[in-house]
């Protein structure tokens, strides 16, 4: 590598070399593969008393790394011949940070490793995640751009997901017994100014539900395979995706349309009835204009019990009433309220791609908001639209009979809302169509007139032509009869004076 990295070491950050720091033990035999300028070992041989060993491939960073090492190999990682240079040394800790990607065949720097590790030892290894959201993001917009540091660093040369990882480790007799993550919003990224708003809101959340989305960076601890290890929680817990739901809060200043970097996500769980989801809000330059929730990431069926805001001091700033009046969806927002109104709450059908509700907020209480805050809602779960258990929760406890011929009134009800809805939202379609074939043929008619006009310009052209030709002709046909005008003249008036 020809680049020198100075990333500064604050212990008690949440970075990747920090997390690896936090992972060596004090006073332990430590082999820094990678040292560059030395700012890691500076914290473990002062701050730890580590006795450390390195290798480092550039000569200045590994000059300016060396007063921190007893002993510092300047030398190609890709080619070093690690049980010669430490000859009868053994490592408690192995560090291989932000290295093997750099690296054309990491395997072989990494199938030397088990034979230095001691009894108990632990290689500990940072990479970047190629599966972080926001490279996903560029990838979806056909975008795949170096730089000169961060995920696409011009020198990396081989890419890693956890388990591609993991499997190079095992392959080369290591087995990983922890793993660590260091996460980074996609709006911090290199990758903040991307293609967010331009993907569909489902693909944006389906995108951000992934357990690695936020993950910028793995930490792995492993040890040789051959070690009796007994199980270490991993601190890197990949929760079953399938099982949640995703609710968006978006908020707009100043005019400004909702985009996806205005806004923040929240996970539901599916088959609980009745659960609580906060959505948060970021201290802002101005308070938002408006705000927009879009209760589930895909079409059903929707108990809505209680919708809350409160600012960053968690004061009441405004409550939703319970009615459904109180929360009148508008024209393109693919939610209603079906009838009739149960006793508490309301059920919400959502139907598209994008079912999304405008709150009905005074601008009192957004004001408020300068400090950030937060929207708390308590909900189920957007279940299939033929699943109406939801109707049944909400039937007083009464006699088995009556009960039941209640609910059968409701789901009758229900299901004419429903089938109401669909032919609303069918004539909607259709007037969509009817419009995008009127705006197709406007623009063939636009298109043949601009044809027609770039004729007619053609033809003036022509036109102004000819008359410049005509217009010359005639200026030199002047110039003529003039001349012959003039010599008759003059032949008059010799005769006239009898001159020959």
């Amino acid at each position: 590598m020809s680049h020198v990295y100075r990333r500064p070491l604050d212990p008690d950050s949440q970075d990747s070399l920090a997390k690896l720091a936090r992972l060596v033990q004090p006073a332990s035999r430590v082999l820094d593969l990678g040292a560059g300028p030395g700012v890691l070992g500076r914290y473990l041989a002062e701050r730890l008393g580590c006795a450390l060993d390195g290798v480092e491939g550039h000569p200045a960073a590994a000059a300016e790394a060396a007063p921190w090492y007893r002993r510092l190999e300047c030398a190609d990682l890709e080619r070093i011949k690690l049980a010669e240079c430490f000859a009868g040394c053994r490592y408690d800790f192995i560090i291989c940070a932000d290295i093997l990607e750099h690296l054309r065949q990491p395997g072989d720097l990494l199938a030397q490793l088990p034979n230095l590790l001691a009894s108990n030892g632990r290689v500990l290894a940072s990479v970047p995640n190629v599966a972080y959201a926001g490279l996903i993001a560029d990838l979806l917009a056909g975008e795949f751009r170096y730089r000169p540091e961060g995920l696409l660093d011009a020198t990396h040369l081989r890419f890693f997901t956890l388990a591609s990882l993991s499997r190079l480790l095992e392959q080369h007799g290591l087995q990983v017994i922890a793993v660590e993550a260091a996460l980074r919003d996609p709006r911090e990224s290199e990758f903040t100014d991307r293609h967010w708003d331009a993907l569909p809101p489902a693909l944006t959340r389906a995108l951000l539900g992934r357990p690695e989305a936020l993950v910028y960076q793995f930490i792995v601890a492993a040890t040789a395979a051959s070690e009796s290890v007994e199980a270490v929680p991993l601190a890197f817990v990949s929760p079953p995706p399938e099982l949640r739901f995703a609710c968006q809060l978006f908020w707009r200043t100043a005019g400004e349309p909702y985009r996806e970097h205005a806004s923040s996500v929240a996970w539901g769980r599916l088959g609980d009835a009745r659960q609580r989801v906060a959505l948060p809000l970021p201290p802002l330059p101005t308070p938002p204009e408006a705000l927009r929730l879009d209760l589930a990431d895909r079409p059903g069926l929707m108990r809505l019990h209680t919708l809350a805001l409160h600012d960053a001091a968690d004061r009441l700033l405004w409550e939703w009433d319970g009615r459904r009046d109180s929360l009148a969806t508008q024209p393109g927002q693919q939610l209603a309220f079906a009838e009739p109104i149960l006793a508490s709450g309301a059920t919400v059908l959502l139907v598209g791609e994008d079912p999304c509700l405008e709150l009905p907020i005074p601008p009192t209480a957004l004001v408020e908001l300068r400090e950030g805050g937060a929207l708390r809602l308590e909900l189920s779960w957007p279940m299939s639209l033929d699943y109406l258990a939801l109707v049944q929760d909400c039937i007083p406890r009464r006699d088995a009979e009556a009960a039941r011929v209640d609910l059968t009134r409701r789901e009758e009800a229900l299901r004419a809302s429903v089938a109401a809805l669909m032919e609303r939202n069918a004539g909607l379609e259709s007037a969509l169509a009817a419009r995008s074939a009127r705006e197709i043929e406007l623009e063939r008619e636009l298109a043949a007139l601009a044809t027609r006009a770039a004729e007619l310009e053609r033809q003036a052209d022509a036109l102004r032509a000819q008359m410049n030709e005509r217009h010359a002709e005639l200026t030199r046909l002047q110039s003529i009869l003039q001349r012959s005008w003039r010599e008759r003249l003059w032949a008059r008036v010799r005769r006239w004076r009898g001159r020959p």
